[in-house]
This record gives C-alpha cells, structure tokens and sequence, in this order.
C-alpha cells in the first residue's frame, strides 16, 4: 500500500531543474522585498499586506525549481508550475511548522495544492499537499495525514466525522508492519493482512490494554459491526465484542411452588481462563446456542421473543419463548401446548462468586475434580445457575422445567460442555463496566 504521493516524481525532478524556465514578472509591489508573479497574485487574492505583513526573503528558489517567499506575519507562499495548475498557495502558523519538521516539500508531502483553509466545523484549519494533509485545532495541534488512512478518514467525514481530529501523524507500528494515525475519538490502523481499519470505543480500549497489534490479536481484519445485540469487530486472531448494560432484571425466582428448582454448576476459576466473566459467558451462549445448549429446538442465537420449540419427557413438545435478556442470563416461558403447563419459567444464568463459602445450598457437582478444586477456594469462580419455577396447575408431565431431577440430568452435562468449550471460542468479550 502507498501511503503518500508525490506528483513530481525523482525521476523527472532531474528533467525539471535543468529544462525549466521559471519567467518571472517583474515585480510590482515592494513591501520589505519585492513580490511578484503567482507569489505576488496569491499575496494579494489572500489579503495583502494586512494579511501577511513584509515579505522577510526575496522569492527564492524551492524544490524542482520551483518558488517560495516567507512574510512577517508566519506564514509562506509556495509555488511550482506543475502543481494546482501553477497557482501559489499559503501556508502559516502550526501547520508550515510540522511541514517543516517533515522536510518542506521535498518530503513525501510535496507541494500545498491549497491554501490554509478553515475546517467546516470553525474549528481548525488544514492544508492540502501533494501527498496528504496536515491538519489542525486548538485541541491537537498540527498533524500530517495521508494515504488509504486519509482515504478512511474523508470517507467517514473528515474531522466532522465520529473520529475527530487526528492527535498524532502517521507512525509506523513497533512490528514494522503497519501504521496508524490515532484520533480523539479512536483510531485508524493499517496493515497488509488486515486493511485499513477504524478501531473505537469500548473494543479500542480492550484492544489497547491488550496490547495493542502485539497482542494475540494481532491487527483489526474488518470495521466494527452490530451482532448479538452488541458491537463486534474482527482481527487477524480473533475477535472482541462488546455490550452496553440492558438494565434488563430477570423475574426473582420463586421456589414457594412443589416443582421450583435452583442448581448452581460451579464451571471454572477465571484464574484459569482470565479472558472469561459471567458477562462474556452469557453472551457466548446466546450468541451459539447450537453449540452449547443440550436442548434442541432453539435458534442459533437467542433474541428476546424468539421461540424454542423443546422436546419433553415422553417425545412431547410445546413452544417456549425468551421472555427476557439481561446482562448476565435469560429466562424462557412456557406456552399454553408446553406439556408442563403454561408461565412456567426457566432463567439460565451465570454468576461470579469469590471465596465461595461452605455452607452454600443447591450446589451441584457435575465432576469430582470440580468440587475437590471448588470447595474452600479462595479464588473467584463462574458458575452456572438453572432456576426454574413458575405455576403448577397445569402441568401434565415432569421435564427440565419443573422436574429437578431431570434438570440435573440435562444440566449436568451442559455445565460439562461450557466448561470444556468455552474457552474455544475466538471472541473475546468486553467486560460491562469497562
């Protein structure tokens, strides 16, 4: 990928200096030194002397062969006959700075094809070189910016655009692979493999804490997009979504009815697995219901009013609908042809629990190995809660609804599967809060 531009090329520049007859007007305003020709035409399109002050140079002689003239009042006036046509265009203050620092035009900017002009917010102010940009506001200063990363930037709207202004130039990453301008309000990443890339908000800040492009997840492959009911974006080794809180609370349950149940599977210590939380669980379930639920008739993921169709004790079926999502579980509700009965609930959640303690009720262990490890730990668990309660008159059989020993049968090895498969997944989830 070419990043910056130059329209005269090395190889003519040569052609240029020695061909190139440079017929200057003579000159027919004095103000400190003379000025004249393009110089003097754009001096006096822009202002004049109450713009600019004296001329502190004589018109000299630029890259290629080109001109400039520098005036009191910080700012320049550059001119080539090959660019914009052969007009002469201003550049002052912050922004002559940095193209300055970044070797005038006979860097990888080039020459000004336009003048400092203002930003459409009021905000800043930019040029436009051969090769890119600088741009600047009060908040950021001067900064250059070119290439597919400008490209990216003018395509979502320039500073007026969700990014910003851009706070740094263009770098190069510490792999040497790519580059990156960052933004005030995230950034844009380049590398061969995975393109030129917006990352932001709550997936910027994981991304970053993670290490950047030197973590495991290497460069951004795609822009962030909506799933699941948050915002997800790929990378070269893996992915990271992230939620905003629902404010969503599960019915409270209810264990008064005969047929009311609460199993808790202790699943792993995040000690373990650190990239999981009860949060991110959820959320990797909903989003694969395939994958992990050992009932069939659900979707693949599960959204709120969705309908599973289950199969009960003795082949019968009936429809059950999610009723709610929250940040940590859901809850589904029998229907009216459901052969357990109508309202009955089942909320599948997952908690978080430090140091649990001894005395704790409806544990279940699906393993041996997981209760020697659980039992008086002093670290922090995620687990696996199955609540289901809801009315009884109805019911006409017992399945995993309303019957807890078939419950344990059916969650039992779900608890299994989640704790050997969770951490297969390639995504990674933004923890709430963060």
């Amino acid at each position: 990928m070419k990043l910056g531009t130059k329209l005269i090329s090395a190889s003519t520049a040569a052609i240029i200096a020695c061909t190139l007859t440079v017929a200057t007007a003579p000159a027919d305003v004095f103000h400190g030194y003379w000025i004249g020709g393009k110089i003097e035409q754009t001096y006096h399109r822009l202002g004049g002397w109450n713009r600019f002050g004296n001329a502190t140079t004589p018109e000299s002689v630029s890259a290629w062969n080109g001109r400039f003239q520098v005036f009191a009042r910080d700012a320049s006036i550059y001119w080539h006959p090959n660019v914009d046509g052969g007009t002469a265009h201003q550049v002052g203050g912050r922004i002559r700075d940095k193209w300055a620092d970044l070797g005038w035009e006979n860097a990888a900017l080039g020459y000004p094809t336009t003048d400092e002009l203002k930003t459409p917010d009021g905000v800043g102010r930019f040029n436009h070189f051969q090769g890119g940009s600088i741009y600047w506001s009060p908040n950021t200063d001067a900064h250059q910016i070119w290439g597919g990363i400008r490209d990216k930037w003018a395509a979502q709207g320039w500073e007026t655009g969700p990014l910003g202004y851009p706070t740094t130039d263009e770098r190069t990453t510490p792999d040497g692979k790519g580059k990156y301008n960052h933004f005030q309000n995230g950034s844009i990443y380049y590398s061969p493999a995975g393109g030129v890339r917006t990352v932001s908000g709550k997936i910027r800040d994981y991304w970053g804490k993670a290490g950047w492009e030197k973590s495991s997840l290497g460069f951004p492959s795609s822009d962030p997009y909506t799933a699941g009911g948050g915002t997800k974006q790929n990378f070269i080794g893996g992915a990271i979504q992230a939620f905003e809180p629902t404010g969503v609370a599960l019915e409270k349950f209810d264990n008064k009815a005969y047929s009311s149940y609460r199993q808790v599977y202790p699943l792993f210590a995040k000690e373990d697995l650190p990239r999981w939380h009860a949060a991110g669980a959820h959320r990797e379930l909903i989003q694969n219901m395939d994958k992990y639920f050992p009932l069939t008739g659900c979707p693949k993921e599960i959204t709120q009013g969705a309908v599973c169709t289950l199969t009960g004790v003795g082949g019968r079926s009936g429809k059950a609908t999610v009723d709610r999502i929250s940040d940590t579980g859901f809850t589904l509700k029998t229907a009216a042809d459901h052969p357990e009965g109508a309202g009955r609930l089942l909320t599948i959640r997952f908690d978080e629990v430090t140091a649990p303690p001894k005395d704790e009720k409806n544990l279940v262990f699906d393993t041996a190995d997981v209760k020697t490890r659980y039992t008086g730990s002093n670290k922090t668990w995620i687990r696996l809660v199955v609540e289901s309660f809801g009315p009884t008159q109805t019911t006409q059989v017992q399945g995993p609804f309303s019957s807890e020993h078939i419950g344990t049968q059916i969650w039992g090895p779900f608890a299994g599967k989640l704790r050997t498969t969770l951490n297969t997944s390639t995504t990674t989830y933004v923890p709430l809060g963060s």
